[in-house]
């Protein structure tokens, strides 16, 4: 699968990103990734997804920019300070990372046929 390209153009134009230059370019590979993630086997440019897939990718480099651009490693699960515990997001269930990238993702290319729905 040969993917669109999204360029910082793109993402700061047609997408109307924030973020600057060096920050879409810490974000897009793990932005790629996730995307790349959840639509195997399926090719935008067969599926006539290419303009979607694409914004699926400015909304994927928008939600890693929200994490410091980390790919989601690192995340806090709980804390604890004196007696004071917090704990975020299910215990055993996905990271916050992985819900609000599928939520992203999946909202630009809801309709498409490019999610994964496979085994």
């Amino acid at each position: 699968m040969a993917a669109p390209e999204v360029t910082y153009a793109f993402y700061r134009d047609e997408w109307r990103g924030q973020l600057d230059e060096g920050g879409f370019g810490a974000a897009l590979p793990h932005a790629l990734a996730e995307v790349r993630r959840l639509t195997w086997p399926n090719d935008p440019e067969a599926r006539g997804a290419a303009d979607e897939w694409r914004r699926a990718v400015c909304a994927a480099v928008d939600v890693d920019a929200s994490y410091g651009c980390s790919g989601g490693a690192g995340g806090l699960s709980s804390v604890t300070t004196g007696t004071v515990s917090m704990s975020f997001g299910a215990g055993g269930g996905a990271s916050s990372y992985d819900a609000d990238m599928a939520r992203a993702v999946g909202g630009e290319l809801a309709g498409t046929g490019m999610l994964f729905m496979g085994v």
